[in-house]
């Protein structure tokens, strides 16, 4: 069974500011960890990131329940041009992480004024089996909602700059 949690927000931005910056910008300033989880320090084989099928390896310094190096792998399944992107986390290598399959990331944006956007921001974590429903349901409610709640923030201040992002798409 899944579990999902979800942020509405508004940007002060052009919508394609607000579409780009979640997946293009320095996530590094917005993936900053929260309880258990360390922030992300940078990423290893990202040349296509930013793409469909795009592909990259979060990294962080650790911390002590979760090793230094590669977390898991990124990749993006959807982008569809100032409207959202959808995207998974899998392969997990935080052994913390042994209750979850995956998890699938979604940004919509809607601009509803000049530079005036309401954005969507959600994740669904799966479950390996319905034994961990529990577990998944504590994690998501408590340890997500805090990271996302902390990392759209960010998200937003980039979007909101005129700051140029990490990875084009040219």
């Amino acid at each position: 069974m899944p579990v999902s949690f979800e942020i509405t927000s508004t940007f002060n931005c052009s919508i394609d500011r607000a579409f780009q910056a979640p997946m293009l910008g320095d996530a590094t300033r917005f993936m900053k960890g929260y309880l258990f989880q360390p922030p992300v320090t940078g990423f290893v084989n990202d040349a296509t990131w930013g793409q469909e099928n795009g592909v990259r390896y979060p990294v962080s310094a650790g911390n002590r329940l979760v090793k230094k190096g590669i977390m898991f792998t990124d990749k993006i399944l959807e982008r569809n041009e100032n409207k959202y992107w959808r995207w998974t986390i899998y392969d997990f290598k935080i052994g913390s992480m042994f209750f979850v399959n995956k998890a699938v990331g979604e940004w919509y944006v809607n601009e509803f004024d000049n530079n005036s956007v309401r954005v969507i921001y959600r994740y669904t974590y799966f479950s390996k089996s319905s034994l961990f429903y529990p577990i998944i349901w504590l994690f998501v409610k408590i340890q997500i909602r805090g990271i996302m709640k902390r990392a759209i923030v960010g998200i937003q201040e980039q979007a909101e700059s005129n700051e140029p992002f990490v990875y084009t798409t040219t």
